[in-house]
C-alpha cells in the first residue's frame, strides 16, 4: 500500500512540474463569439502554467479583428503575445461584435480598451512569425490549434527556407509540431438535430476550400479534427459570462453583442466549436476519438474521412453524456481567471 501511495504522490508531482504545452493558435476572431472564449481559454491555461502560447495567428485580415485580439491579450495581461496576421486572408468579416468593442470610447474620447496593434500598426505576417517561433522550438514541442480557416497554414506549408530556417515549411512542420488540433469538417449525422440531419459542408471549409484540401493533402504531421457536431452539440453557457465576468469585460461585452436572439433579443448558450479544439489538446480524456484514417473534401465542400492503418488524421467523438461534462470544463477554464486589468 505504502509503494503505491509513493507511486501516485510521484505520478502527481510529475503532473504538477511538466513542461507547459507550446501552443500556436490560429483564428478568424471576428466572425464568431467561440473564437474570443478559445482565446479566453488559452489565457487560463497559460496563467496555470500549462499552456505556453508562442504566438496567436489571425486568418481575418479585417482591422477591428486585429484591434479586438490586442484589446483582448492587454484586458487579461497577456499583451505579451506575439500576433501576426495573415496577409491575404480570405476573410474580412467584422461580425456583430469586433468593430463595436474596439471602437468603444471613454467620455474622453479615448479607447475604452488600450491596444498595441489596430489598422494603422498591423502585426507581423502570420507566416513569418509561425517559421520564426517554430525555428526556436524543441523538435516536436508545438501544438498547432487552427481553429479558422486554413490560409496560415497553407501559406506555412508552402513558405520557403528564410532567415529563421533552411527548412521549407513541410519540412519544418514536420520536425517542429507534435500535430495540429483543427475545428473543420464534419463527421457525423444526428436525425434528432436539425442541422446535423445531413452531412454539410462546414464553415471554415466551405469559405477557402483550396486552402482546406492542401492543407489536408500536406500536412506531413497527425490532425486531429473536432467536427461541426460536436462544437453544435456541447453549448457553451452564457451564465458563466452573465454571472462571472464583469460587465466590462471585453469578452462579455462581444458575448452580449454576438449571442443575442434577433427575435427575442435573449441571450443564448453558443455552439462550443472552436473551444472544444483547445480543449482537446489539455483535457483528451473527455472525448474519444475515431480511428486513423485521411479526410478529404470532395467536389461539393464536405469533408469525408476514410480509415487507413496509416492516416495521418483522427476525429473527435463525443462520449455518450459526455456534452454536460465537457461544457462545465469550457465555462471554468473560461470565467476563473480574473484579468489583470480588473486586478
Amino acid at each position: 500500500m505504502k509503494k503505491l501511495f509513493l507511486a501516485a504522490a510521484f505520478f502527481v508531482a510529475c503532473l504538477a512540474s511538466a513542461a507547459p504545452q507550446k501552443v500556436i493558435f490560429d483564428t478568424d476572431i471576428g466572425n464568431d463569439v467561440d473564437d474570443v472564449l478559445a482565446l479566453a481559454m488559452l489565457y487560463d491555461y497559460e496563467a496555470s502554467g500549462r499552456a505556453q502560447v508562442l504566438a496567436v495567428l489571425l486568418n481575418n485580415r479585417h482591422p477591428a479583428s486585429i484591434a479586438f485580439t490586442s484589446v483582448m491579450n492587454n484586458y487579461y495581461g497577456f499583451g505579451k503575445f506575439p500576433v501576426g496576421v495573415s496577409a491575404d486572408g480570405i476573410s474580412s468579416k467584422d461580425g456583430r461584435y469586433a468593430v463595436i468593442v474596439s471602437d468603444m470610447k471613454k467620455p474622453d474620447g479615448s479607447f475604452a480598451y488600450p491596444r498595441s496593434f489596430d489598422a494603422q500598426n498591423r502585426p507581423v505576417d502570420a507566416v513569418k512569425l509561425a517559421r520564426k517561433v517554430l525555428s526556436e522550438s524543441e523538435d516536436g514541442s508545438v501544438v498547432y490549434i487552427s481553429v479558422g480557416f486554413s490560409t496560415n497554414v497553407v501559406n506555412l506549408l508552402s513558405s520557403q527556407a528564410d532567415e529563421y530556417s533552411k527548412l521549407d515549411g513541410i519540412a519544418l512542420v514536420a520536425k517542429k509540431v507534435k500535430y495540429f488540433s483543427v475545428m473543420a469538417g464534419q463527421f457525423a449525422t444526428y436525425p434528432d438535430i436539425p442541422r446535423l440531419r445531413n452531412m454539410m459542408p462546414e464553415y471554415n471549409i466551405r469559405f477557402d476550400p483550396p486552402a482546406a484540401r492542401a492543407f489536408f493533402g500536406k500536412s506531413p504531421v497527425p490532425i486531429v479534427f473536432s467536427g461541426f457536431e460536436i462544437g453544435e452539440i456541447v453549448r457553451f453557457p452564457k451564465e458563466a459570462v452573465l454571472e462571472k465576468l464583469s460587465a466590462e469585460n471585453p469578452l462579455a461585452v462581444a458575448y452580449k453583442k454576438y449571442a443575442v436572439s434577433r427575435k427575442t433579443g435573449e441571450l443564448y448558450d453558443t455552439c462550443a466549436f472552436d473551444l472544444t479544439s483547445v480543449l482537446y489538446v489539455f483535457s483528451p480524456e473527455l472525448f474519444e476519438i475515431s480511428e486513423a484514417g485521411n479526410v478529404v473534401v470532395d467536389e461539393k465542400n464536405i469533408s469525408v474521412f476514410t480509415p487507413s492503418k496509416g492516416g495521418l488524421h483522427k476525429y473527435l467523438i463525443l462520449p455518450k453524456d459526455g456534452a454536460k461534462k465537457i461544457s462545465e470544463e469550457l465555462a471554468a477554464r473560461v470565467a476563473t481567471l480574473k484579468p489583470q486589468a480588473e486586478k
